[in-house]
């Protein structure tokens, strides 16, 4: 894990990357719209020994769930990649209609999206610096590197000849070196972050045997991430996430989740998910994307998000014992 993040980490790791072909640097940039239970994001996953970039956008509300059904996705699995020119971690064009600019190191982003009528003109600023908290043990293959970062996207989304209007919190994250998924564990992604100042992000993999998981009602135990509040950001030492509630289809519905700091802060919130994109980039891989609305124990409510993901050996026989009537939820 890096120990310290600087500016140059927002940049393609030149000097020290491998040869190895699966050498991966990737991003996301997730926003929402709660009022409207609309998701979107963008996403990148640069192969830059391949010469290639997996990239693109999504955006997605109940009105569909599938990456061909939702309202818009747009994946690139084969954008050209050229480290020869002047493309970088965040600065760089793909042919399909996607753009992303580095404004400022570990502070302003822009990312704009043109096609098939559907355009972004989104910009990022951060709200905190870089958190390294890394991953639970088992989960190495993400990358040995990694940093998460809270802030607030702002700008505009059109689709259907529509603008939408986006103001919220965010949290987007980069990792980077060999990535190659062979045995990573069923894990959850949940955070909010009200745009302001205060925010939490977990990373929660099973810690049981992916033989033996019961999926159903389970608690995962194997803990990173961090709590930003009172203008101090400290990291997750202990704490738990919860299925309460699972659909007829197997999507995780409803939520807790515990967190306990480096300070001895504590966030306790329930969440409820409001809409769910089924995701599968890669082939190993299936995810559970969804907006969610996180109670707290105060009564308070915060919006982010919800991103449970299974290698694909382990949602085959889950989704596979739920009887066929009830596999596709509407």
């Amino acid at each position: 894990m890096v120990t310290h993040v600087q500016p140059s980490d927002d940049y393609f790791h030149r000097d020290t990357m491998s040869a190895d072909p699966f050498w991966n640097e990737s991003a996301w940039f997730p926003f929402y719209v709660a009022e409207r239970d609309l998701s979107g994001f963008v996403y990148m996953n640069h192969r830059p020994n391949m010469n290639f970039s997996m990239t693109g956008v999504a955006l997605w509300d109940p009105s569909g769930e599938n990456m061909w059904d939702c309202i818009y996705h747009d994946w690139h699995e084969f954008a050209p990649l050229d480290l020869q020119s002047d493309t970088e971690m965040f600065d760089y064009t793909t042919p399909n209609g996607l753009s992303v600019s580095c404004l400022e190191p570990l502070k302003a982003f822009s990312l704009q999206y043109d096609r098939d009528g559907v355009r972004f003109d989104l910009r990022f600023d951060a709200t905190m610096d870089v958190a390294n908290s890394g991953f639970p043990d088992g989960s190495e293959e993400w990358g040995p590197h990694h940093y998460e970062q809270g802030g607030r996207i702002t700008g505009t989304v059109e689709v259907n000849n529509e603008e939408i209007a986006v103001d919220c919190g965010s949290n987007r994250d980069h990792s980077w070196g060999p990535r190659l998924y062979k045995d990573n564990p069923r894990g959850d992604f949940p955070w909010f972050n009200d745009g302001k100042g205060f925010a939490l992000q977990m990373y929660n993999a099973s810690d049981l045997p992916r033989d033996t998981d019961p999926i159903t009602g389970t608690t995962e135990k194997a803990i990173t991430g961090w709590i930003q509040r009172d203008g101090k950001v400290a990291n997750i030492v202990q704490g738990s996430r919860t299925v309460l509630e699972r659909r007829a289809d197997g999507v995780p519905w409803r939520l807790a989740i515990e967190g306990i700091d480096e300070l001895g802060r504590t966030v306790r919130a329930e969440g409820r998910c409001k809409n769910v994109l089924k995701w599968v980039p890669w082939a190993r891989y299936l995810q559970f994307w969804s907006l969610c609305e996180w109670t707290l124990d105060d009564g308070s409510v915060q919006y982010g998000e919800a991103i449970e993901w299974f290698p694909g050996i382990q949602a085959r026989k889950f989704l596979r014992s739920i009887p066929v009537e009830k596999r596709t939820y509407r």
